[in-house]
């Protein structure tokens, strides 16, 4: 890519990024910074730094989810900063949405989103951001869409996905997952309890049998 193509790709992004943030008020673009060990919740462990989601990618992803009524299904975002996906997952009928951070200042961020948080096509009525570890977070029972932003390396996501497995194990049910730019999508196929649904260049989704 040329520099001029990189500049005008960038300002394109920059432009998406201000119309989502006005169009919803809320302020949930731009990069998040390292934090350390005091600023967040259990053991600091490999987290990423929140980079927000491309909104029109996410929207042809959680399009193409197995997903017939979605009125049934938690969206969980594990490792969801400032909430940008939140407010995007929003716009379709989940029975709640619900964001997992464990950088304090992040996660209190998203709560001042999700309160000022106002858009026409919003049809899930329920967000929420927890302050809570990936590694350990109980998940929920009930039929599940879990979404990852590659927020953390292997040694959380281990931790993360031994937990996923003993919650589908402990209860049966349909859970969907939804990997966006996967960078650890290997550590997913290696589930038994998992089954590749679709696999494309911005995004890999994954599904328990039982629905």
């Amino acid at each position: 890519m040329t520099p001029i193509a990189a500049k005008i790709k960038n300002g394109v992004r920059m432009a998406e990024e201000w119309w989502f943030d006005r169009t919803r008020s809320v302020k949930t673009a731009g990069y998040g910074a390292s934090p350390t060990a005091r600023q967040v919740v259990g053991v600091l462990g490999d987290g990423q730094v929140y980079v927000p989601v491309r909104v029109a990618g996410a929207h042809v992803a959680l399009r193409d989810l197995p997903i017939k009524d979605m009125s049934g299904y938690l969206f969980l975002d594990m490792g969801s900063g400032k909430g940008r996906m939140l407010f995007v997952a929003a716009e379709y009928p989940f029975r709640k949405v619900q964001g997992v951070e464990y950088e304090t200042e992040l996660h209190e961020l998203a709560k001042a989103n999700i309160r000022t948080y106002r858009h026409k096509r919003r049809r899930c009525g329920g967000i929420e951001s927890v302050l809570a570890n990936a590694a350990e977070f109980d998940f929920p029972d009930g039929d599940l869409v879990v979404y990852l932003f590659n927020p953390f390396g292997e040694q959380v996501m281990a931790k993360m996905l031994a937990n996923l497995k003993a919650a589908i194990q402990r209860t049966p049910r349909h859970v969907v997952v939804l990997l966006m730019y996967p960078e650890l999508s290997y550590m997913f196929e290696r589930m038994p309890e998992l089954h590749l649904y679709r696999k494309t260049r911005r995004y890999h989704i994954y599904q328990t049998m039982s629905s």
